[in-house]
């Protein structure tokens, strides 16, 4: 049964998210971008990519960097031309060229917000009581989950990047299956796409894991604008380009109480679903 369940997700995860390539391929693109962000810690950098020919639109996005690559070269603003290799669900960037500077500034998005409001929350703060519509096209609000304990993440359908919003989903999907004879948590995975992500675009694509797992929601922010800005910044989650077509983002989960207080965050893609359920079992215990 174990690994029937195993082999059915793995099968799920190739056909949604790998139609472009074989899970067990290796496929390489040569990009064209210019440099936003240098994180030698994580090695990844915030890249502003032209299309990429046959794969992804423009978007701007953090690529893992090989190891092999000197980030101490780089600046911020130059223009690249590399290398992205995908392979085994993962994805690297090497063989970088430096081409040039640019001269456009990236425009600071969400930057006109009022403050307080739209202020990152703390732990112990309450996250803002937005509206979102989830596959059925009904209207619903963070606080109709309120008595139960909820991890909220952002994503995009349309990300074609394996270890990106296909690996939070993931990570999602197995956390709901963990959990599933539990009533007092819930999975929550809220698009940012607000023009393309429509609750019948999410119901076809997740709509499978929904049935399987009565825990886990997909909410399509079409008509919600104002909700998912309030509600990313307060979780310190960004994205911008939506209506560009040049879709860029950044990665976090957070993990609510029952009335909707803050209790933990978890920045990126490379969070352990171990540590989460135990964050979660320890939760549990607490308010239950």
């Amino acid at each position: 049964m174990k690994y029937n369940f195993i082999f059915k997700k793995v099968a799920l995860i190739c056909y949604l998210f790998f139609i472009t390539f074989s899970c067990s391929n290796k496929s390489s693109y040569k990009v064209k971008g210019v440099i936003n962000g240098i994180y030698p810690d994580k090695m990844k950098m915030l890249i502003d990519h032209d299309t990429i020919p046959g794969f992804m639109d423009p978007m701007e996005m953090e690529f893992n960097i090989h190891p092999s690559v000197n980030l101490e070269k780089f600046n911020l603003k130059d223009s690249v031309h590399f290398l992205l290799t995908l392979e085994d669900k993962k994805h690297f960037s090497s063989s970088f060229s430096i081409i040039g500077k640019s001269l456009e500034n990236k425009k600071n998005v969400n930057n006109t917000w009022e403050k307080d409001i739209y202020d990152p929350i703390e732990i112990g703060d309450t996250i803002y009581n937005a509206s979102f519509l989830n596959t059925s096209n009904d209207l619903v609000r963070i606080s109709d989950s309120n008595g139960k304990i909820r991890l909220i993440s952002y994503i995009f359908s349309k990300c074609p990047m394996p270890d990106m919003c296909p690996a939070i989903v993931y990570k999602n999907q197995y956390l709901a299956n963990y959990f599933k004879e539990n009533n007092n948590i819930e999975f929550i995975l809220i698009s940012f796409d607000y023009l393309y992500d429509s609750p019948n675009v999410l119901k076809n694509i997740y709509g499978i894991m929904e049935k399987e797992n009565s825990n886990i929601k997909f909410f399509s922010s079409k008509g919600r604008v104002n909700d998912l800005y309030i509600i990313t910044k307060q979780s310190m989650c960004q994205f911008w380009g939506v209506e560009e077509n040049n879709i860029g983002h950044t990665m976090r989960s957070i993990l609510i109480g029952p009335s909707g207080e803050l209790l933990h965050a978890y920045d990126g893609t490379d969070w352990e679903t171990s540590i989460a359920r135990q964050d979660i079992n320890n939760m549990l215990k607490m308010y239950y």
